[in-house]
């Protein structure tokens, strides 16, 4: 899997890994904790495998609690967490205790409650969307179904970007101005041989 190959060097270190509903389940948190590695993820009833939890945390209520309330199941160090906020999040954690708070910081609609684990997911998600409002268009619009092929796919993807972010801070940009997809298919046929390196082409 590729989750335990990226963190085959975090073992013994206390790192808090975060990941997305694809990758979250109960087996692999736990399989981690014995490690000293601890997790925060997201958790999706179609998405991730459930696993060994409770059905009575993965259904909806019929009717929908006020905004920024949750429920709280344990196990061990393990907590699974439903948070309601215009939808119900549901979030798997050994790394936050369930009954720290936190807080979800919204312009319009000001603080909005949340364990500490779901604020801290939302801080580390901010670096995709980060990314993704930077390069919304990706040079690279091939899609694959298989994790490890979307995670080779997206680190080539950010190579190209940071290559990008470097060329604009660089002389050669001054000389011909090229757009991001521009850039990104030369540096393509560049590297296999296909154009001439000079920037001055």
């Amino acid at each position: 899997m590729v989750a335990r190959s990226l963190c085959r060097n975090a073992a013994g270190k206390n790192y808090i890994i975060f990941t997305g509903p694809s990758i979250t389940s109960l087996t692999l948190f736990e399989e981690f904790e014995k490690q000293g590695i601890y997790c925060c993820g997201l958790l999706s009833s179609r998405k991730s495998d459930c696993t060994g939890l409770p059905l009575s945390m993965l259904t909806n209520p019929a009717t929908p609690p006020a905004r920024g309330q949750h429920r709280i199941k344990m196990k061990g160090n393990m907590s699974l967490i439903c948070w309601y906020n215009k939808g119900h999040f549901r979030f798997l954690t050994n790394a936050y205790s369930p009954v720290q708070q936190g807080v979800i910081i919204k312009r319009k609609r000001g603080e909005i409650p949340c364990p500490l684990a779901v604020e801290a997911f939302a801080a580390h998600l901010s670096y995709i969307c980060k990314y993704d409002d930077k390069y919304s268009k990706y040079f690279i619009s091939h899609k694959p179904n298989k994790t490890w092929q979307q995670v080779f796919w997206f680190a080539v993807s950010i190579a190209v970007n940071n290559a990008y972010i470097l060329y604009k801070m660089s002389d050669a940009y001054h000389v011909k101005r090229y757009s991001r997809a521009q850039f990104g298919e030369r540096l393509v046929r560049e590297l296999l041989g296909l154009e001439d390196a000079s920037p001055t082409h």
